[in-house]
């Protein structure tokens, strides 16, 4: 769910890392790899939304005519930077890599994975330029990490910069460091699959048009990522993205024009495409229900989790900002695992939140993780 606002640049940072060529000693094929009826095998896709710990509308609501104005940017600015470190992303990590090992996904659609860097002392206060550089939190090489220590094989084969946006943090009354966060979508695959079993190419990805402006004078970006898929003499192409949330009229509808974009320009394809990702549109109609409508209408995609659980609701989103809460419920279907293509029918889907601590953070994100199986005929 959209909970983040902040300055963006329209960079696009595409990574592709070759899959490994050999079988790893000992590799033994999960029982979803494994040959079906006519030699069909399923794809096994993953979206989770990593959580980048903190709500950011006390930012999006600040009022730059206000007096205070700047007192309540920085109070913001360190409230907000203290609870994603407090969100413990590291231990968070961990819970999710068990799972995700457990499951073992061929490729995984990532959102919110943040990177936040310091400078120190910084120079945005008095009108310096230099970038903060020294990493404070990757979201990305903490899970990468965290996989590796669970027996979990993956590598980043596409990614996209999104939000990226440089402030000052108060260190004390007089002296002041730069904090820079960058949001970033990011689709890793297995490495450790037999020869000819996953073939990953053409990574893609960009900004939308589309963008909220924020009353600090930046926009907000968000982004798709996208490979090209080779499995087993079938091809596809997997989108990741995290449309925007809905907002109160006047506003425009920029989620909207963000999966017309969506639709116009990656999915624009002959060949069958997966979408997954963080849409911020419930599925069950209860919240900026239109761009759901779009997709699985005249986008023409089908909706694994309803192919294969119709009627269940499979909530995915509604943990409390801290993640200590056990009594908030989940309300909104938002992670999605969508298909179009004659090659595709949907064989499981499950919707994955256990409880990792007697402490907060209770959960490994605010969403919970989605798993999807789809066979390719």
């Amino acid at each position: 769910m959209n909970r983040r606002s902040f300055r963006t640049t329209h960079v696009l940072v595409t990574v592709l890392l070759m899959l490994a060529a050999l079988t790893p000693p000992g590799y033994s094929a999960p029982a979803h790899t494994l040959n079906g009826p006519g030699g069909q095998r399923d794809i096994d896709i993953a979206t989770i939304n990593l959580y980048t710990g903190a709500d950011f509308g006390a930012i999006a609501t600040l009022d730059p005519g206000d007096p205070l104005f700047g007192p309540k940017l920085l109070a913001a600015i360190a409230e907000i930077h203290g609870r994603i470190v407090a969100s413990n992303f590291p231990k968070r990590a961990e819970a999710l890599a068990a799972e995700i090992v457990e499951r073992g996904p061929d490729l995984i659609a990532l959102q919110e994975v943040t990177l936040l860097r310091r400078q120190s002392p910084g120079d945005f206060v008095v009108g310096g330029m230099i970038p903060a550089t020294d990493v404070e939190l990757d979201y990305l090489a903490i899970l990468l990490g965290a996989l590796e220590r669970h027996g979990g094989h993956y590598a980043v084969v596409s990614l996209v910069n999104d939000i990226d946006v440089e402030v000052p943090l108060a260190t004390s009354f007089t002296t002041f460091d730069d904090v820079r966060l960058t949001d970033r979508d990011v689709i890793l695959a297995r490495t450790d699959l037999p020869p000819g079993f996953l073939r990953v190419s053409n990574p893609l990805g960009a900004n939308y048009a589309a963008a909220v402006p924020l009353p600090i004078g930046v926009d907000v970006a968000r982004g798709w990522c996208s490979i090209d898929v080779w499995e087993r003499g079938r091809q596809f192409r997997l989108i990741n993205t995290h449309l925007e949330g809905a907002l109160p009229a006047p506003l425009p509808n920029i989620q909207g024009l963000q999966a017309a974009e969506l639709l116009l320009v990656p999915a624009a394809t002959a060949l069958p495409v997966i979408l997954a990702g963080d849409f911020n549109s419930d599925a069950n109609g209860l919240y900026s229900p239109g761009t759901y409508a779009l997709l699985v209408g005249a986008g023409g995609f089908s909706d694994a989790w309803r192919a294969v659980h119709p009627g269940d609701p499979g909530l995915t989103w509604g943990h409390d900002e801290f993640l200590s809460d056990p009594f908030t419920p989940f309300t909104l279907r938002i992670d999605l695992v969508l298909y179009r293509g004659r090659i595709f029918s949907a064989t499981d889907a499950e919707v994955v939140d256990p409880v990792i601590d007697g402490y907060p953070p209770l959960w490994f994100s605010d969403h919970a993780a989605l798993f999807s199986g789809l066979a390719v005929h």
